[in-house]
């Protein structure tokens, strides 16, 4: 017995039984996330189960075991599909007819990371489909090209919905006080033919005033873009990022437009960048918007038009297969906020 657990698990028999006990010690827990790390399967089983419980330490092992899934937290080659599966193996035993009404298995009936995670396993459509209901609730879309139904919560060519970057980007600015962040909105108004981004300009200057650091996500129907107005010595520039085609003149235009209204004085403060950058990440407008803000909110933006053309020009250089594991980790970090915003 103890060369078997010590073998599978690399714990001592004292420690393997106090993994089933009402304290787990931060020792313990350590070994274990080191073996998960290294691919140890026995290992992630054993922190999948421990991730189903409902107290602190259940949390904190979900939340280890998503780290690891999405690309946050290092880990072996891999080790997102031995969690996945894993995860899987777990929801199908929930699904049980002896244990489906069994409340220890509440995280997999429920919108969890857990239940995410399974889901992204499984090649089984109706099994997908059945997950992707559970996890997605009252989403909804605000323009046609927003995909936020149940047969494509997973897919890597997703254009993400307003309600997966509002929020995102609502965690980062809990993370980051000197961003301001407005909920994502269309430039245009479909019927009136409005400039949204002036209205709601207009509104901000007249009553809170700018912050030093104002971002807006903005769609123009089928793309998402950042808007982000700075100070600089007391000086209001604007920067508008955006990593696919070039925008059409009049879309530029009413940006321009809208820059004056926030008190953009001159053009030439008002800066575009346009780097393609969606080869290997399709519809991935709204992931860059994401990143690219979460890349200013960490460096600091006193100068963000050439922090983001340096983060542009680094993320051309990366090998074609780590931009595709940038989009594939990205939208599950995306993602995991609507996990637990409610």
């Amino acid at each position: 017995m103890t060369m078997s657990v010590n073998s599978l698990y690399r714990l001592s028999i004292p420690q393997f039984e106090s993994v089933y006990s009402e304290e787990v010690s931060d020792e313990v827990l350590a070994l274990l996330i080191n073996e998960v790390e290294n691919g140890n399967q026995h290992c992630i089983d054993l922190l999948c189960n421990l991730a189903l419980r409902k107290d602190e330490l259940g949390s904190k092992v979900e939340k280890t075991l998503f780290d690891l899934f999405s690309g946050r937290k290092p880990g072996q080659s891999g080790i997102d599909k031995k969690i996945n599966q894993a995860c899987l193996v777990l929801y199908q035993l929930a699904n049980n007819a002896l244990t489906k009404n069994n409340t220890d298995w509440e995280k997999l009936h429920t919108a969890s990371r857990l239940l995410y995670m399974a889901g992204s396993a499984t090649t089984d459509l109706s099994k997908k489909l059945e997950i992707a209901h559970k996890v997605i609730g009252d989403q909804y879309a605000q323009t046609d090209q927003e995909q936020v139904g149940v047969e494509n919560l997973w897919c890597q060519a997703r254009m993400l919905s307003s309600d997966e970057l509002a929020t995102a980007t609502q965690n980062l600015v809990q993370e980051s006080s000197s961003l301001s962040m407005n909920y994502p909105f269309g430039i245009i108004h479909p019927t009136t033919g409005e400039n949204v981004l002036s209205a709601q300009l207009l509104t901000k200057v007249a009553h809170s005033g700018l912050a030093d650091n104002e971002a807006f996500l903005i769609h123009t129907k089928d793309h998402w873009l950042l808007c982000f107005f700075y100070k600089v010595a007391e000086k209001i520039k604007c920067l508008i990022f955006n990593s696919h085609h070039a925008l059409e003149q009049n879309t530029k235009q009413a940006f321009m437009e809208a820059a004056k209204i926030a008190g953009v004085l001159e053009e030439d403060d008002v800066a575009f960048i346009e780097k393609d950058l969606q080869n290997n990440v399709p519809n991935g407008c709204g992931v860059f918007c994401y990143h690219a803000l979460q890349h200013l909110s960490t460096t600091g933006p006193s100068d963000p038009v050439t922090a983001l053309q340096a983060y542009c020009e680094n993320f051309l250089t990366l090998p074609v297969e780590e931009q595709i594991l940038f989009n594939i980790y990205t939208r599950r970090q995306i993602y995991e906020y609507s996990l637990t915003s409610s």
